[in-house]
């Protein structure tokens, strides 16, 4: 039973990669989550449809004639859970913006490995099961496997016999009082909702990659080798821990400001540390307060904003002036809020800068143009190219300007000449005035206006980007208004989660109405697909209450799974309202039919439940420095799990006689309406 059942595994994983590759797909960290978490479900179908059969073979039937009833009994329950899976994931790979591509690859890839897994399940696992199952009622003889594991599996039958006679005994008890079992899941699932509430939520989860960026500035105007000496002392500071590898300075950046360095750092493995990459990012932030001069700053490798921190906000208007106060007021009313790690703002005191005043009528008497002056300063300090020195076929630029010792303006204006109109030197003081002040150390522009940044990255424990994010929104709008013709804009992973939570709840729409659709298309019923629906709150309150047990967030990836529970979930569910419907059709009354569905389905639904939940566990214990930023996935999913089945048990049949008699009613009703006599 168990090589007939796993064969599900290679034929529907092996089957996606054709699939993929028809759908020019490629194997990378998306597609490979995707079949990661296809795992479990992979083995769902075929495990329904094989337990089935083995039911049918126990009650005395050939192996032949149970593959062919058994089947037969739960296809509609086998299309039905996998089409409500395919439902949700279908619409996740339509989605859009930097999430939708996030996603693309990711939904249908899952898509493609259900669907094949559902052709596997009502075709290979039955005609195996027919053919290769043996002679399950021929006499076996005892051996040292019988007397050994065969005693284990025994022993495991019998407490599966009494699992099935103690929810037996449960689902009495539920029918004789339904409401107060509703009332107790309504109950359970508002608890979850407070709960949700003191989960983090931000787009990507603190990162243990073993590796981040320290990143230090001086005053502008500072020279590049007073910042090689400041940064070879915060090298020394960064290197002095154990769990340091390996660390890449480099000074000034594209932009040529030589005031600026930045370090990659790489830590020694994991299993080498005793501290995760946030510990020890905490501890050389404290270190480098020896260096607080250099304005310090320990920062996360970004990999999806192109080297942008996680949280950016701009402030954004034309008046240069007015925007640096008012942003340098929200900084600092941000600055120490729980949530975030090292901030910073983009507004640097001016950049040192040495001018030359034209007086234009002086200028105008001697025959000197502003134009002419200052291609004459530039070509002084600068230089210029206005010749090439040629050798062995090879072309060299002539690069003429004053020494080293002679370019510094500020200290040889009175002694510099300038030509005029007639190429006749006029000493620049007779038609220029200095001037020293400070000009801005850079200008950002966004939407056609200047803009101040203030960005820092999110603290593993603090309320998330979510809660930064409407902190901040509330102190911009209510505690410090702002001026006319500022505004602001939030950028890079702050704006991408605005975008996730919006996509999410699309996704999460899309996928509810369509799971109805299927199932109402499959049962011809607009009643019976809520009873089945029942279980998609259900789901919710585990994964709520997992992450919050575990101090994990409500990111891309726990949302992932969050969806993927609205697929999953109904599986259960399914299972009970498909077999009920079956008894009840067949003549048995509803609560009897409702106790032995329970009871026959048990099995089915632990058997898929622990299979789903083994699957998830790899993914939710995160292998190493990499998989385990997705820990929050396999944790949201195995609190979804649990719950959904546990409340599932007891929940739907207690709803099922209500809503099973509205459908009557209103079925009733419409006959009334057309003119036909209703059929009970």
């Amino acid at each position: 039973s168990t090589f007939i059942t796993g064969l599900a595994l290679p034929n529907s994983l092996l089957g996606s990669f054709i699939l993929m590759s028809a759908a020019g797909f490629s194997i990378n960290v998306m597609t490979l989550l995707a079949l990661s978490l296809a795992v479990g479900l992979l083995v769902d179908d075929a495990i329904v449809v094989r337990e089935n059969i083995f039911r049918h073979v126990e009650m005395g039937k050939s192996a032949k004639e149970s593959a062919l009833v058994g089947t037969n009994e739960v296809s509609l329950a086998v299309v039905a859970t996998t089409l409500t899976v395919i439902a949700v994931f279908g619409p996740i790979g339509f989605l859009n913006g930097v999430v939708g591509q996030f996603f693309k690859e990711f939904g249908l890839t899952v898509c493609f490995a259900i669907a094949i897994s559902l052709f596997d399940a009502l075709t290979i696992a039955p005609m195996m099961s027919a053919y290769f199952a043996g002679n399950p009622h021929a006499e076996k003889k005892k051996g040292f496997w019988d007397s050994t594991m065969g005693e284990v599996l025994r022993s495991f039958s019998r407490f599966q016999d009494y699992l099935e006679v103690l929810y037996e005994r449960v689902l009495i008890r539920t029918l004789k009082h339904p409401l107060l079992v509703i009332f107790a899941g309504i109950l359970i699932f508002a608890g979850s909702l407070v709960v949700a509430k003191y989960v983090p939520k931000t787009f990507l989860p603190a990162q243990d990659f073993g590796e981040f960026l320290v990143a230090i500035d001086m005053p502008p105007g500072t020279d590049l080798e007073a910042m090689t000496d400041i940064s070879k002392k915060t090298n020394e500071l960064i290197r002095a821990n154990k769990e340091v590898k390996t660390t890449l300075l480099s000074v000034g950046n594209r932009d040529g400001e030589p005031n600026v360095a930045e370090f990659f750092v790489e830590l020694v493995p994991s299993k080498e540390r005793s501290m995760n990459t946030t510990q020890v990012k905490d501890r050389i932030r404290e270190q480098l307060k020896a260096v607080s001069e250099a304005n310090p700053l320990v920062k996360d490798v970004d990999m999806v904003a192109a080297g942008q921190r996680p949280f950016n906000v701009n402030i954004i208007g034309d008046d240069l002036e007015v925007l640096e106060a008012y942003t340098m007021k929200v900084f600092n009313k941000i600055k120490n809020h729980p949530g975030l790690k090292d901030p910073d703002i983009s507004f640097r005191p001016g950049k040192p800068e040495f001018q030359i005043v034209l007086d234009s009528q002086r200028a105008e008497r001697l025959g000197v143009s502003s134009t002419l002056l200052g291609m004459e300063l530039r070509t002084q300090i600068e230089g210029a190219t206005p010749a090439v020195f040629r050798e062995d076929g090879k072309e060299y630029d002539i690069r003429v300007r004053l020494k080293d010792s002679q370019r510094n303006l500020k200290n040889s204006f009175n002694q510099t000449f300038v030509p005029n109109i007639n190429n006749t030197l006029v000493k620049l003081s007779n038609v220029a005035s200095p001037l020293e002040s400070k000009g801005p150390a850079s200008i950002n522009r966004q939407d056609r206006g200047r803009y101040v940044q203030i960005a820092a990255d999110i603290a593993p424990d603090g309320p998330g980007m979510s809660g930064v994010t409407e902190d901040v929104t509330r102190i911009i709008t209510e505690e410090l208004p702002l001026p006319p013709g500022l505004r602001y804009a939030f950028v890079g992973q702050a704006e991408n989660f605005k975008e996730l939570m919006d996509n999410m709840k699309l996704a999460a729409a899309l996928g509810v109405l369509f799971i109805f659709l299927v199932l109402a298309s499959l049962y011809e019923s607009f009643i019976t697909p809520l009873t089945i629906m029942l279980v998609l709150p259900l789901a919710a309150c585990g994964a709520f209450i997992a992450l919050y047990v575990t101090g994990k967030s409500l990111d891309i990836f726990s949302m992932i799974g969050c969806i993927m529970l609205l697929g999953i979930a109904t599986k259960n569910s399914i299972l009970l309202v498909d077999y009920t419907n079956q008894l009840i059709q067949e003549g048995m009354d509803r609560s009897t039919a409702i106790v032995k569905a329970g009871r026959i389905r048990l099995r089915p639904i632990l058997m898929t439940t622990f299979a789903l939940i083994a699957g998830m566990i790899p993914i939710a214990v995160g292998l190493n420095e990499a998989s385990r930023q997705r820990t929050s996935m396999g944790i949201a999913i195995i609190g979804g799990l649990i719950s959904s089945t546990l409340l599932t048990l007891v929940i739907v049949p207690a709803a099922y006689s209500y809503i099973d008699r509205f459908r009557i009613w209103s079925l009733g009703l419409a006959k009334k309406m057309v003119g036909n006599q209703p059929e009970h």
